[in-house]
């Protein structure tokens, strides 16, 4: 690697959204925080993991990821559909055996694997543990299988030493996506993935107060035949809106070890990172509320010795401008703390440093300011990989 080498890569986004849901809690409430005693609007680390997990499967050629509880299912499908075996009771039967004695040292109980079914008959395997692996696992396990398919029928199996090999591997397989995303299996601690991608809580920069929106549904029916006056249906939604800090760390170093120390494949991962940070979009209740915005500014900056937030910039929250509205005020406050912090703890550990914004503030802590979102997204491949950064015709496909 070069001189990021041990770096870690902090992304800081200011984010305006307008009235929206993008992510609640049980009770349909959007998710809320207080910091430095205000209450401010909040979008987990978790809704905003997935929103750019979804975007760089979607979006560029890193792989695939699959969560699912439903892997042993999957097997079973492809064993019937490669005619492995003859009668569905048999690959059922393979496919609950050969999870079973898929466990790690240590480790008591395998992937327990029963039959279930929203109607109560069962018919489908799902495993007692969520599974996060590459989509391309089914294959991999039912190909394990295949290689012993006389034998997993008989009672008491057990693979011998290469068979459990074989199967461990099929789910010990990562992908980028997984590299960054990490990865947790109870049964078998030897598959975990540490991932290199950490995602902080966005919250506002602001203090934001929840908005009700009183809605009525009408029955068409009611109305045509003319029986009834008035709504068939009344009820009231929870809303919020606020300009958004988000932050998130990439450790380059962890990254390059699960990526074979490929400087490409860094560098590809990370530029590709930092466009579906900035792009991805959480789901929540957008058909109620259409808040598909893009960010006002994006930093990047290049550590060799921690991550640093810059949360604290907004600890106070931010008041309007003169003539309304928190961006301004929000960016500057986040160049403030940026220089703040270089001041009090010294530069050494900023490798450089490069921003993206739409206003121009009154004071500069963020770097070297760029032109758009690609121009970061190039600086910093180079930067990550000065010799292998791809051509404008590979990185061409995407470009937004």
């Amino acid at each position: 690697m070069t001189k990021t080498d041990s770096a870690f890569l902090d992304v800081h986004v200011l984010h305006a959204v307008p009235f929206s849901n993008l992510n609640r809690d049980n009770l349909g409430t959007p998710k809320q925080m207080v910091y430095g005693g205000a209450t401010r609007a909040r979008i987990s680390s978790q809704c905003t993991k997935r929103a750019a997990r979804l975007w760089l499967e979607q979006n560029t050629d890193l792989g695939t990821a699959l969560r699912t509880r439903r892997l042993p299912q999957l097997v079973r499908e492809r064993l019937m559909a490669d005619e492995v075996f003859a009668d569905d009771d048999d690959a059922k039967q393979a496919v609950v055996s050969m999870f079973a004695n898929a466990k790690g040292k240590g480790v008591k109980k395998g992937i327990t694997v029963e039959e279930v079914g929203s109607d109560g008959d069962g018919h489908e395997l799902q495993s007692d543990q969520l599974t996060f692996t590459t989509t391309e696992a089914a294959a991999a396990v039912a190909r394990v299988i295949a290689s012993c398919k006389d034998e997993v029928l008989a009672e008491g199996f057990k693979p011998d030493p290469p068979t459990k090999k074989a199967l461990t591997s099929a789910l010990h397989a990562h992908n980028p996506i997984i590299a960054l995303c990490g990865r947790m299996l109870a049964a078998l601690p030897e598959t975990n993935v540490d991932g290199a991608l950490q995602v902080a809580h966005a919250f506002t920069t602001h203090t934001s107060t929840l908005e009700l929106d009183y809605f009525t549904a009408v029955d068409d029916q009611l109305q045509l035949d003319g029986d009834e006056a008035g709504a068939g249906h009344i009820n009231v939604g929870e809303y919020t809106s606020g300009v958004f800090y988000r932050h998130a760390t990439i450790g380059l170093r962890q990254l390059a070890e699960l990526l074979d120390d490929s400087e490409a494949a860094v560098a590809e991962v990370a530029g590709s990172f930092i466009r579906a940070f900035a792009l991805a979009e959480p789901t929540g209740k957008q058909n109620s509320a259409n808040a598909h915005t893009r960010p006002d500014l994006m930093a990047v900056t290049l550590r060799s010795d921690r991550p640093v937030s810059f949360a604290a910039a907004f600890e106070k929250p931010v008041e309007p401008g003169r003539n309304g509205g928190f961006m301004n005020a929000s960016i500057e406050a986040l160049h403030r703390r940026a220089a703040l912090e270089n001041q009090m703890y010294g530069p050494e550990g900023v490798i450089d440093s490069w921003y993206v914004e739409s206003e121009t503030p009154d004071v500069s802590g963020l770097g070297d300011p760029l032109d758009s979102l690609n121009d970061l997204v190039r600086v910093v491949e180079h930067n990550i990989a000065p010799t292998t950064t791809r051509s404008d015709g590979e990185r061409a496909a995407h470009d937004f």
